[in-house]
């Protein structure tokens, strides 16, 4: 009897082990830990650290750390260690989805909706319209949005009314198509009596935003990005190549920045210190101009075509291996959804709300945005492939071999495109 009592006992015991695994898992102190894994600029730009404080002090049994990722290359080393049932985080930050899909593949990170029950308590109608759309893969709400962003262009005004590119109020005049960016883009270069350019006209993201680059433009000129299967991007036609030869133009001549090829920053640190025009990327460049700039001499317009944009969301995911899902959505809806982080988020960086709420407030104090209103209306996402490191990668190398190459023609850009797309796991 004695002996099945201690059989009993190491039973009991093993049970409470296996529970202490699960969620709700606590240290010996009686404290948990919940881990977020984040990029650099995630981490200041959507005020994680006040996110942070706000949780702590809601749950002071709770101590919230931030581990800080080198870059979004780093999501793909997730896979072999949450396939294993091990996580070094809870919460993991996703530019624009990146991974999103292949992790929901191989059935790593939780559905939002039908295993996490998140909007039981925190209904869909909470988002801006079109927001929480940007978190469904495969028809699976698979992420929650962050922050949402649009694509655009941010202008130095000054560098514009200096080019005489303005109209009588002193606004930048308008650019319908790419061959008025590349003719803006011209008149705003300077160079000086040795031919060395002093200020340059243009700055694309050539660099680590290449997709959404991509995906903005056919948007902008066709009103929608893919062929019927919904995955694969439509861009082998004419006015798709034009743009290309142009942006070799721009490139070769010195009138389109090529720093982003090695910095990803590269373009909007020139603008912000100056020396760069106008910027084609995340729309919401001209807010970080302003306190080198001013919001006087700061403007905003929409991609050439003004069709629609490039719309993503920065997402966040829960890993399956983790054993804080519960502190993950907690932390999601008092922290990232707070009011605090979502309107200065909005009114400090562009980041825009996904809250309505938020957003609305946001809104009223950055009328700048009201420029891209129209494009805003059809922000559009890019898909998310399984193999969509593999399609970055090749891109990058493409176009940054293939723009500063004179014996490239814009076609055989377009035609290594279409040989790569077809080569990947959709």
């Amino acid at each position: 009897m004695k002996r099945i009592a201690i059989v009993l006992l190491v039973l009991v015991l093993a049970m409470g082990m296996v529970f202490a695994q699960g969620k709700g898992e606590k240290e010996a102190t009686g404290r948990r830990t919940l881990r977020i894994s984040a990029e650099s600029w995630q981490i200041s730009k959507i005020y994680l650290e006040k996110a942070k404080e706000i949780f702590e002090k809601n749950h002071p049994d709770v101590d919230v750390e931030i581990i800080t990722l080198a870059d979004q290359n780093v999501l793909a080393n997730y896979v072999i260690d949450w396939s294993k049932g091990n996580t070094e985080t809870d919460l993991v930050f996703l530019d624009g989805g990146y991974m999103a899909k292949t992790y929901l593949a191989q059935g790593l990170i939780y559905d939002f909706d039908k295993e996490l029950n998140f909007f039981k308590d925190f209904p869909k109608s909470k988002y801006q319209p079109g927001a929480l759309e940007t978190g469904v893969y495969e028809g699976v709400q698979v992420c929650v949005p962050a922050i949402y962003e649009v694509y655009g262009i941010s202008l130095n005004k000054k560098m514009f009314q200096e080019a005489g590119l303005v109209d009588a109020n002193g606004e930048p005049l308008p650019m319908k198509t790419w061959d008025d960016f590349y003719k803006f883009s011209e008149k705003l270069t300077k160079k000086d009596a040795g031919g060395v350019v002093t200020q340059v006209g243009s700055s694309i993201q050539f660099g680590n935003n290449l997709t959404g680059i991509i995906g903005g433009a056919v948007v902008a000129q066709r009103g929608y990005l893919t062929k019927p299967d919904g995955y694969t991007y439509d861009f082998d036609y004419p006015e798709f190549v034009h743009m290309i030869e142009l942006w070799q133009k721009g490139v070769q001549n010195g009138y389109i920045s090529t720093s982003t090829f090695v910095d990803n920053a590269g373009g909007r640190n020139g603008f912000k210190a100056g020396q760069i025009a106008m910027v084609y990327e995340a729309a919401g460049r001209w807010m970080e101009a302003i306190p080198t700039i001013g919001i006087e001499n700061l403007s905003l317009a929409p991609i050439p075509g003004g069709k629609g944009t490039f719309a993503f969301g920065c997402q966040m995911a829960i890993p399956k291996a983790s054993k804080n899902a519960d502190l993950a959505m907690q932390f999601i809806k008092e922290g990232v959804y707070s009011e605090y982080v979502q309107v200065n988020t909005f009114t400090k960086f562009g980041k825009m709300s996904v809250i309505k709420e938020h957003f609305n407030k946001a809104l009223d104090e950055t009328p700048m945005w009201k420029k891209l209103s129209d494009s805003m209306e059809n922000g559009v996402r890019i898909p998310q492939w399984q193999d969509q490191a593999k399609w970055l990668t090749g891109l990058n190398v493409i176009f940054q071999e293939g723009l500063v190459d004179p014996k490239t023609s814009a076609r055989d850009i377009v035609n290594k495109m279409t040989a790569l797309s077809d080569s990947l796991k959709k």
